[in-house]
């Protein structure tokens, strides 16, 4: 095993008061790598530095402690999903008529549109059809049932009439499930209506249109059911809980306003490596409408954490994060961690620090400069 040794030169400026002189003194200094001569940095293991070095450097015993913050993050206004719903063509057809626009506040039961279909006309026609086949059926069976009973019918005509009084009952009901899906008409037309109260979002149609069955025509919502959505990154997710205190200042109000945290969406957002965090809003009467921004500051107080000044973590690539851990006196090594949001110079460490560890919380950056020139 070969260990490489490099020396650096440490400048001492003094500086005396009735002269400007500067006198340099140069300081030797080395530097031990366990590692091999010719690993990269991504590898390296542990850096020493000499006895002169070590007043630059300030080295702290980590324990948890409470971290009071807020987890600031943009939000928008939203409409809870049960507060949503929409109108769709349940056959197709051609749009007649359009009764509403978006905007408008509708009943439930609310006439939004008319939609023609020939589909629907064939729809009802079965229905007549197999009430007509039912009741011939039924005629024929009931006259099959007398004759046997007068000793004139043969077994197998009656079983006959009763097999197929059975297939048309059941043709009967799926026609006539078949029509109660169309709804409110007759003949080819086909009423739609709105299935809650609410306003108008989006008519997605117009009159003339051809549209096919499960097109949605329109959406609606109900105005007081609203909730505010927060994009929360990954690394701030496990400060967020349930039931937490949230600020917001939404644009068009000229105070903020509160809530607390609902839920945290299951699924992330791979793209922007965020999660959807729900609020809910403490007065259900705001002035506010789907779609306003807004910015969420959720409260972030939780259990004890492990929490460093931000000078301790250096950023590399600026998706990676590193601390310097004391392992002996004087020898130390990069650690790579998982942090939270800062606040007022602080930030807790999520992931790979333990309680007791001792991490340079000051001149993290002259570990750093000398762990590059081992490269």
């Amino acid at each position: 095993m070969h260990y490489s040794f490099i020396f650096i030169a440490v400048l001492l400026f003094t500086a005396c008061s009735d002269a400007t002189t500067e006198k340099h003194i140069n300081q030797a200094s080395s530097i031990i790598s366990q590692q091999p001569a010719g690993q990269d940095a991504s590898k390296l293991k542990t850096i020493s530095i000499p006895v002169a070095s070590r007043p630059y450097i300030t080295v702290e015993e980590i324990k948890q402690q409470n971290f009071a913050a807020n987890v600031q993050a943009p939000s928008r206004v939203e409409f809870r999903a049960k507060a949503l719903s929409t109108v769709g063509a349940v056959v197709s057809g051609r749009v007649g008529k359009i009764s509403v626009q978006v905007g408008d506040m509708v009943k439930a039961g609310t006439y939004l549109a008319i939609l023609e279909s020939s589909e629907a006309a064939q729809m009802r026609s079965d229905v007549s059809r197999a009430r007509a086949e039912l009741q011939r059926s039924q005629d024929r069976a009931k006259r099959q049932e007398t004759m046997q009973k007068s000793g004139v019918g043969l077994e197998i005509e009656r079983t006959e009439a009763n097999f197929q009084l059975e297939e048309d009952k059941a043709d009967y009901e799926r026609s006539l499930q078949a029509v109660k899906l169309l709804g409110e008409g007759n003949d080819q037309s086909v009423v739609l209506h709105a299935p809650i109260e609410g306003v108008v979002l989006k008519v997605n149609t117009s009159i003339g249109t051809a549209v096919q069955a499960g097109t949605v025509l329109f959406e609606l919502g109900e105005p007081g059911a609203l909730w505010v959505v927060a994009d929360v990154f990954e690394n701030d997710l496990p400060l967020i809980e349930k039931g937490a205190k949230v600020e917001l200042q939404i644009t068009t109000l000229s105070k903020p306003v509160t809530g607390r945290v609902a839920a945290v969406s299951a699924a992330m957002q791979a793209d922007l490596r965020r999660d959807a965090v729900y609020i809910d809003l403490d007065d259900h009467n705001l002035p506010i409408k789907p779609g306003m921004y807004a910015k969420a500051m959720i409260e972030a107080a939780g259990p004890k954490r492990i929490v460093l000044p931000t000078t301790a973590v250096l950023i590399k690539d600026k998706k990676q994060f590193i601390v310097y851990v004391e392992i002996k006196d004087g020898v130390f090594e990069p650690r790579n961690v998982t942090i939270g949001q800062a606040h007022d110079g602080f930030v807790p460490v999520l992931e790979g620090l333990v309680g007791g560890e001792r991490v340079v919380v000051k001149g993290t950056l002259l570990l750093d400069s000398e762990a590059s020139m081992l490269l």
